[in-house]
């Protein structure tokens, strides 16, 4: 392998320069800050304080994201994944337009399936073609269709990596109001990310790579010259559930990201040994079974009973906050705390009266999603009894988000409250 005289750095600055200069990049992380910084303005309405971290969740999912990219870099390079910049604006194009449609659609394999479609049915086009539409048209027909594959399959496996790494800080709780008028609480599942991954990308005059003998990626003419470039891919799931648990949501949504990531890679695989349909029958898979899978988990979460509805015989645990003296006590989300120090409590007055009968002990009886009883205890200092860390849910009247369940990239953007969100019942402890 030669470099040419314009040497490394030439081509660590194209790459870097190509990630930090595409508007998309900046479209997608603007769309994840914005939906997590409307959760901050619900969050101290209805709980009197902030659960969400944006700053530092950013950072962490910037961190992830770029470990995870130079796996997928490596990865894609190794299997010589190979684009031309008229494709890489084609699928930029596709992706905005889609996620106007609706944001699902704006996730990295599901536009670019859908770019590899619509590919196929211009070249299966033979009509004639307006002179001014010329460039874009070839653009879209010329499309190498099998190493956009390779890219889409990538995105699906690092977003079930990502999905195993982290995934804590993407939960978070909400209320809602069911389409009976009744109040209860619901997990928000937002799990957003743009990872940057290196492809190889011709044609440029300088800052190249040549394959001359020895080691090449494996499709690649040897000679032929190559640069790479930086293609931002915006991955990850947003929903409001209330039956389904989060983490049980999160395990099917590894298994089909793995599956999603095999079947594009076998598309990209079949098109160099097969025959060039095997990409579009990939990409054609790949959307369908992405939907399928959206309906099965969106009709699971109707049909199943809500896991943090108010009861009468005690407060329901909606969220515990992280690092408070609830999670070291072993308090989740979903149980009820039927009594504080051996008295009863049904709502947050006789939560904290009941505290107060020993300010230095805390002894709470709890019954758990299955319906079975048990005991934790723990001493209590001054400060810690006002800010145990719990999160209720209690019956009420004031607006809520509309019961909705989204499952898709960006989805939970479409959650409304009706009239605007005011100060409620729902209590923090």
């Amino acid at each position: 392998m030669h470099v040419t005289a314009n040497g490394w750095w030439a081509l660590v600055g194209l790459l870097l320069l190509s990630f930090v200069l595409n508007p998309y990049h900046y479209l997608a992380t603007g769309f994840v800050i914005w939906d997590l910084l409307r959760n901050v303005r619900r969050e101290r309405v209805w709980f009197g304080v902030r659960v969400t971290r944006i700053g530092k969740t950013l950072l962490l999912r910037y961190g992830r994201a770029v470990v995870v990219g130079l796996a997928a870099s490596f990865a894609l390079l190794a299997a010589g994944a190979q684009v031309t910049i008229s494709s890489a604006l084609y699928v930029f194009v596709v992706s905005i337009v889609l996620g106007v449609i609706r944001s699902r659609l704006a996730a990295a394999p599901i536009a670019i399936s859908v770019s590899v479609l619509l590919s196929w049915l211009a070249r299966a086009y033979h009509g004639a073609v307006p002179a001014g539409l010329l460039p874009a048209w070839r653009a879209v027909v010329e499309m190498p269709q099998a190493d956009w594959l390779a890219i889409a399959a990538a995105a699906a496996l690092s977003e079930a990596v990502l999905g195993l790494w982290g995934t804590r800080d993407a939960i978070l709780p909400a209320l809602v109001t069911s389409r009976r008028g009744r109040r209860m609480g619901a997990m928000k599942l937002q799990f957003g990310y743009v990872v940057p991954v290196a492809v190889w990308i011709t044609p440029f005059a300088h800052s190249e790579l040549v394959f001359v003998s020895g080691w090449h990626p494996w499709h690649v003419v040897p000679g032929q010259p190559l640069a790479w470039f930086a293609v931002p891919l915006a991955l990850g799931w947003h929903a409001l559930l209330t039956s389904l648990r989060v983490e049980r949501a999160l395990n099917y949504l590894r298994w089909l990201d793995v599956v999603r990531g095999l079947i594009l890679a076998a598309g990209f695989a079949g098109a160099y040994a097969w025959r060039q349909q095997a990409a579009v029958y990939a990409a054609g898979a790949a959307i369908v079974l992405t939907e399928l899978f959206r309906i099965t988990v969106r009709r699971m979460d109707r049909t199943l009973e809500p896991q943090f509805a108010p009861d009468g015989q005690g407060l329901r645990v909606l969220y515990v906050i992280r690092g408070s003296l609830a999670e070291r006590l072993g308090i989740r989300p979903g149980e009820l705390i039927t009594h504080v120090n051996q008295a009863p409590v049904h709502t947050e007055y006789d939560f904290h009266f009941a505290l107060e009968q020993n300010p230095a002990y805390a002894r709470f009886q709890i019954t758990d999603r299955r319906g079975e009883p048990r005991l934790v205890s723990s001493p209590v200092f001054e400060g810690e009894r006002h800010t145990l860390g719990l999160i209720f849910v209690l019956p009420g009247e004031e607006p809520a988000l509309r019961l909705k369940r989204p499952f898709g990239f960006l989805e939970t953007l479409y959650l409304r409250v009706p009239g605007g969100a005011r100060p409620d019942d729902t209590s923090r402890s």
